[in-house]
């Protein structure tokens, strides 16, 4: 798994949804605005280091729970036993669904410069496999949908809504990105998806593609996805 982004201008801030809803989730429980959905119809309340720790559960695999501990004011022993704690392991599992819901949402509904996908993608592969599974499959299926139809009015000489080729733009502009960094991917982009997106879909957006493969074609240098969100985290403060 790649994990380095590209060195960017001073102005351009990498774009890292993990770590900014993370960021709002802390902020918002710690002002008392963040409503936990009941455990087994129970208010559970956990102090903010052990409500942070769940969030972080989201880069389990890149961080080790050393250093998650150590990001949210934690012992190593007792993160270990919060791991065997019934609803604290809800927590997570919570957490995780509603990032992968937050995520697909924000990716859908924003487009972003190329140039973000880039660490959209590099901080997504950073994400503990389930997370990325349930961000990936709804996402991916609903691309190759769009490909199909854009495809079939293409071949039949139909009009192509342009709300329709944005929306494949985005995802696509997302995945091949996602497939520089986890080239371990069982299912990579297929050749078919990328002749859509250059023949078809950039060319209907009188957009230029080259763009695209002169950014995939750069060395994607610069400080580890890990080190850039480790510096974030822990500016945070968890109490």
């Amino acid at each position: 798994m790649k994990q380095a982004c590209e060195a960017k201008p001073d102005h351009a801030e990498p774009v890292f949804l993990g770590y900014r809803w993370i960021q709002n989730c802390i902020l918002e429980y710690r002002e008392g605005k963040c409503t936990l959905v009941p455990l087994k119809g129970r208010n559970i309340i956990f102090p903010e280091r052990h409500f942070a720790a769940a969030l972080m559960h989201l880069y389990i695999g890149t961080f080790s729970i050393v250093e998650i501990a150590s990001i949210v004011s934690a012992t190593p022993s007792k993160l270990a036993s919060l791991r065997t704690d019934i609803d604290f392991m809800m927590l997570v599992d919570i957490f995780k669904a509603s990032f992968a819901r937050h995520f697909r949402e924000t990716l859908i509904l924003n487009q972003y410069p190329l140039i973000d996908y880039i660490s959209i993608a590099a901080e997504y592969a950073a994400f503990e496999e389930l997370a990325r599974n349930q961000i990936r499959v709804p996402l991916f299926n609903r691309m190759k949908q769009l490909a199909n139809g854009i495809s079939d009015k293409e071949r039949y000489e139909l009009s192509i809504d342009l709300y329709d080729l944005t929306s494949f733009k985005k995802l696509f502009s997302f995945f091949i990105f996602e497939e520089y960094f986890l080239q371990e991917l069982e299912q990579p982009l297929l050749p078919q998806l990328k002749r859509i997106a250059r023949e078809i879909v950039w060319s209907k957006l009188e957009e230029d593609y080259d763009e695209l493969d002169s950014l995939l074609s750069t060395e994607l240098m610069g400080l580890e996805v890990k080190d850039q969100l480790r510096v974030r985290f822990d500016s945070l403060e968890i109490h």
